[in-house]
């Protein structure tokens, strides 16, 4: 086992001792339950994880699928009709076999995972990443749909005070939200540049006439596509100029408050919403051209 370690992690010390250490301390985890409980989360919550090929530095993206059997034939009244098995969703991760993720986005990695021998899997969790050390098997399909499966994770490793994922919104998706400050400062409606589980950038409308102030309080609604809407209370952190090919473009950074877990989630769907709106228009190529 520390072989593998060493292999998928090598910029690690993996002396016995400090393998052992870190065991003990729930930084590596090899017990096949704890592996399939993190599998689980992910798949049931449609979390997106980053995907690393070997020692390439373009991070792609997927998410863990469930592997659903095949629609049975029943004979209703003499009309046969495809119904529903009876059958344990994310069952088959019991077996400790293999996981079953969907292509990766930009779709280039459907090629290179082929070419590949380590596969990391990074699944973000509460202030912290868990990196699952798996290898690429072969492609298939679950109900007509092309996956890909990989080897159930030989090890896992915890990273503590992993940075969130920041999905940066694309530019159709009509993504913004309302400001409002306390006293008599008057509030305003901005774009959102990008959103993680945390907190967002934004478009600053005042620009080099600026009054917004670091720590500053205010509350902001989010208004989603189809007509969604989130109320969240934040602190700005940061007032910046960013250069892009228009030339500067003012804007500032809040972090939420996340005051309940419930609002916590309501964040978390919309950042998943913004990823996959965001994987669909790079998915460029075609599964099996690439």
């Amino acid at each position: 086992m520390i072989e593998e370690y060493a292999l998928f992690f090598p910029g690690d010390s993996t002396g016995e001792d400090e393998f052992a250490e870190n065991l003990a301390a729930g930084n590596i985890i090899i017990d096949p339950d704890k592996i399939i409980g993190l599998l689980q989360n992910a798949l049931q919550g449609e979390a997106i994880v980053e995907v690393q090929l070997e020692d390439l530095t373009r991070i792609f993206f997927c998410r863990v699928l469930d592997r659903q059997p095949e629609l049975e034939e029943k004979d209703v009244d003499g009309i046969i009709m495809m119904v529903e098995p009876e059958y344990t969703p994310a069952d088959y991760l019991q077996e400790k076999k293999c996981i079953i993720i969907t292509p990766l986005e930009p779709s280039i990695g459907n090629f290179l995972i082929c070419m590949v021998n380590r596969v990391l899997i990074r699944v973000l969790s509460d202030r912290c990443a868990f990196e699952l050390a798996c290898r690429f098997t072969k492609k298939i399909r679950v109900r007509g749909m092309p996956v890909l499966e990989c080897s159930f994770p030989i090890v896992v490793r915890k990273i503590k005070d992993a940075r969130p994922y920041r999905a940066e919104i694309p530019q159709d998706m009509e993504l913004f939200g309302q400001v409002e400050r306390r006293g008599k400062r008057k509030g305003f409606a901005s774009c959102l540049i990008d959103i993680s589980a945390e907190g967002l950038l934004m478009v600053n409308p005042q620009g080099k006439h600026n009054d917004l102030k670091e720590e500053e309080k205010i509350s902001m609604e989010i208004y989603w596509p189809q007509g969604q809407t989130l109320t969240i209370h934040a602190r700005i952190v940061h007032i910046s100029q960013l250069r892009d090919k228009k030339g500067i473009q003012y804007c500032f950074g809040v972090k939420f408050d996340l005051s309940t877990r419930a609002i916590a989630r309501e964040v978390e769907q919309l950042v998943a919403s913004v990823q996959r709106t965001r994987l669909r228009k790079l998915s460029d190529l075609d599964f099996y051209s690439a």
